[in-house]
C-alpha cells in the first residue's frame, strides 16, 4: 500500500482535531521555503522583479539571460587576455545569487497549488470543531509550545 493511500484511509478514520494537526504539519513542512531569504533583490534587467514571477517559462528566460551574460563577460575577460577580473554580476549579483534566487521562486510557485488546497482543507474542517475540541487543540498547542521553551 502506498504512502498516499494509506495517509488517505488513515485521515478517514480520525477526528477533525487530528486533521487538523496533519494539516498543520503539512503546512509546516512547506513554510519554510517561503521563508527562504532572497541572495538578489529581485529586479532583472528586462524581467522586471522575479520575486514575484508567476511563470516558470519567464524564470528559465531570466535565467538563461543571466547565465548569457557571464558566459559574454568571461569570453571577453579572455579574450582581452585577462589574468585575473571581477566577478560577473548583474544588479548586485552574481549569477550563482541569481540562481539561487530563481530556483526558490521555481518552489514558491510550484507549492502555491498545494499551500492553497491545505489551507482550504483546514478552513472547512475548522468549521466542525466543537467548542470543547477548540480547547482541547489550544491546550495541546501551549503545551507543545512551553514544551520547546
Amino acid at each position: 500500500m502506498s504512502k498516499k493511500t494509506t495517509t488517505a484511509l488513515a485521515l478517514t478514520n480520525t477526528s477533525i482535531p487530528e486533521v487538523i494537526e496533519v494539516l498543520n504539519q503539512k503546512l509546516a513542512e512547506l513554510k519554510h521555503i517561503e521563508e527562504c531569504v532572497y541572495k538578489t533583490n529581485g529586479n532583472l534587467d528586462g524581467f522586471g522583479d522575479l520575486k514575484q514571477e508567476t511563470k516558470i517559462e519567464n524564470l528559465i528566460r531570466a535565467f538563461s539571460s543571466v547565465r548569457g551574460r557571464e558566459n559574454a563577460y568571461n569570453d571577453a575577460a579572455k579574450e582581452l587576455n585577462l589574468k585575473t577580473y571581477p566577478v560577473f554580476t548583474v544588479n548586485g549579483g552574481t549569477a550563482a545569487d541569481w540562481k539561487q534566487d530563481i530556483l526558490l521562486r521555481k518552489a514558491i510557485i510550484e507549492q502555491k497549488e498545494t499551500l492553497d488546497k491545505l489551507n482550504d482543507f483546514k478552513a472547512k474542517a475548522s468549521k466542525f470543531v466543537s467548542e470543547e475540541q477548540q480547547q482541547q487543540m489550544l491546550l495541546k498547542e501551549m503545551s507543545d509550545f512551553f514544551a520547546k521553551k
